[in-house]
């Protein structure tokens, strides 16, 4: 019994790994202060296209027809397999900036350079992530993730493959 009681009380010795491949910031930057290593051309890109079936594999797999303009405009979501329910979307979004005044709960984050807004919360059971990033001082590229009965990290995990993949997409511009 003594050891199952000191077993809670042994430090860990290291620093915690931001999970999902989401990074720290080398430095401290302002909320405002959007890092775009190399601005992404957006005009004429569809949405839809930004993830392939092969890309939401990580996710559990797409199991139905894309949905444009949802759940905002300039914004595509795919149907996932699993439970009933769990979505990813991909697409265009305001300048950065504004991704910390709506999601205060957020933490700044980074994907290649660019900085990077995350945000999970639980709505009903989904554990529901978006990712911010800057790819342009007055766009952004918006992931999100909704999975249910599924934590914040693995949640968030998944969602910076999906992110990765969508900025990859991109050309510079």
């Amino acid at each position: 019994m003594l050891w199952a009681l000191t077993g809670c009380t042994t430090a860990i010795p290291g620093e915690p790994v931001p999970a999902a491949g989401f990074h720290d910031p080398p430095e401290q930057w302002s909320s405002s202060e959007a890092a775009v290593p190399v601005p992404r051309a957006t005009d004429g890109f569809d949405p839809c296209q930004l993830l392939t079936q092969q890309e939401l594999a990580v996710a559990g797999g797409g199991t139905g027809v894309s949905h444009p303009d949802n759940p905002l405009p300039g914004v595509c979501s795919f149907p996932l397999a699993g439970e009933l329910g769990n979505t990813a979307a991909v697409g265009f979004h305001e300048a950065y900036e504004s991704a910390p005044q709506r999601q205060p709960r957020g933490v700044r984050t980074e994907v290649e350079g660019h900085s990077v807004w995350l945000y999970c919360e639980v709505v009903e059971t989904y554990q529901t992530c978006t990712a911010t990033t800057a790819i342009r001082r007055d766009r952004s590229l918006l992931t999100m993730l909704s999975v249910r009965n599924a934590s914040a990290a693995d949640v968030s995990d998944m969602l910076f493959h999906l992110t990765k993949a969508a900025l990859h997409k991109l050309p510079p511009g």
